[in-house]
């Protein structure tokens, strides 16, 4: 179980494979570096070197009290990279975790070979529901509630010990990642900066995801001049949890097709 410290945080991080082409797995909201195993357990080791850290408030890296904003956790990211030494990688983002990854590879893409973002909160925002909130208060009291409300957003998931190990992670998230972030997101806006992406982009999306709007995602594409969308069918908000052998299928396409100096 390996640790860095950022400078600000110690973050933990899972490591796999020996593969020239690293891979850097960024998750989302109330999640860990747990929900990225079944598409790593896909990708062969010997072309393929992964790294999973927790994001600050999740898994087995530091909850402080604050720096729960897109911004500060692009920071941390950028910050675990060069601590690691990461000189070129590819860059995977689900959920919020998407838009950390598209704002850590605006402010500096020199590092970042390919970007794929997996059902991501919109870089123009996200406003969720206000009758979110409580119930997402409730989540965090009650793992009956959290689990049934974790399999409203992943329907087409397992319901097994991989998915119960999920609905764990979930409730050691700190009290910020149930409130403050998701609030926040509503505020989230660097969409005029899209037009400066030249990584080429990955955009993934289940077609039952009850969170992101399709619409959003298209927004953002059509500012993207070297991107594509893909959509999952028959999956809602976490095709990486719900269809792991797919998912790395395609991963695995987009990399070396996006890479010619493999």
């Amino acid at each position: 179980m390996p640790f860095v410290h950022t400078g600000e945080i110690r973050m933990h991080y899972e490591i796999s494979g020996e593969g020239r082409e690293t891979i850097l797995f960024v998750h989302g909201n109330l999640a860990s570096g747990r929900w990225w195993e079944k598409v790593i357990a896909f990708l062969p080791p010997h072309r393929y070197h992964t790294v999973a850290p927790d994001l600050r408030g999740c898994g087995q890296s530091d909850k402080p009290e604050t720096g729960y904003t897109v911004t500060e956790m692009a920071g941390d990211l950028r910050a675990f990279a060069e601590a690691l030494h990461l000189a070129r990688f590819h860059l995977v983002g689900h959920s919020l975790g998407g838009a950390i990854a598209l704002l850590t590879c605006l402010e500096n893409p020199r590092p970042v070979k390919t970007l794929t973002l997996v059902d991501p909160v919109p870089a123009d925002g996200l406003e969720l529901p206000e009758e979110l909130f409580p119930l997402m208060q409730e989540m965090r009291r009650n793992r009956d509630v959290m689990r049934e409300g974790l399999h409203s957003f992943l329907p087409s998931a397992p319901t097994d010990g991989y998915f119960e190990q999920l609905v764990d992670d979930c409730l050691q998230c700190h009290a910020a990642c149930f409130s403050d972030l998701p609030r926040g997101l509503a505020a989230l806006d660097f969409s005029d900066r899209l037009g400066e992406l030249t990584v080429p982009t990955l955009i993934v999306w289940g077609e039952q995801d009850p969170v992101i709007p399709l619409n959003a995602l298209k927004r953002m594409q059509e500012r993207m001049a070297h991107s594509r969308l893909e959509i999952f069918p028959g999956v809602g908000h976490a095709p990486p949890v719900e269809q792991p052998e797919v998912f790395s299928r395609l991963l695995m396409r987009f990399v070396e097709n996006a890479s010619p100096d493999r």
